[in-house]
């Protein structure tokens, strides 16, 4: 199974609609979003697909994001968000502080053994990478904003390896 792995979409209307559509040609069914939604008309947005997400340091609006999830059938929750997924252990991480520091945590996360991926946001970077058994995977910035690029990532569950989309 294939989904789709997005952070830090900062209210860039233009390149959430233009990762859906990607994510509905490639029929992705599910969306694991790693925070900086920002704006419940952005949330929305998603309500097509099994959504999964994290609150992100720039979600100022926790509650109504929260409040049209539940009535969408999304989940979203504050970090770390810990599920069970396709039979595999799986943590929605957004970060937290310096790139340095969010580094730190997610890495170990990941050495810890426990998950299967540990999927997070925040530093706007690409990072995939596999420690141990764990596949390590920042999407980068679905909104473009920082590095001038504007990716997400599409997560094979079943093969453990993902690949980066730049829109």
């Amino acid at each position: 199974m294939k989904v789709a792995v997005i952070s830090d979409s900062h209210d860039n209307m233009e390149a959430v609609e233009k990762a859906i559509e990607i994510m509905r040609e490639k029929e992705i069914k599910v969306v694991f979003h790693l925070g900086d939604i920002i704006s419940p008309f952005v949330l929305k947005k998603f309500s097509r697909f099994e959504y999964y997400g994290v609150f992100g340091n720039n979600d100022g609006e926790k509650l109504l994001l929260k409040k049209i999830a539940e009535e969408s059938g999304m989940k979203i929750d504050i970090q770390p968000y810990i599920l069970e997924f396709q039979g595999k252990r799986i943590m929605l991480y957004h970060g937290s502080g310096s790139v340095e520091k969010t580094k730190k945590i997610v890495e170990n996360f990941a050495n810890s053994g426990e998950y299967d991926f540990v999927l997070y946001g925040h530093t706007h970077i690409v990072d995939i990478r596999k420690l141990g058994k764990t596949l390590l995977l920042n999407p980068g910035e679905s909104c473009g904003y920082l590095s001038g690029k504007r990716t997400f990532a599409i997560l094979d569950i079943d093969g453990g390896d993902a690949e980066i989309i730049e829109f």
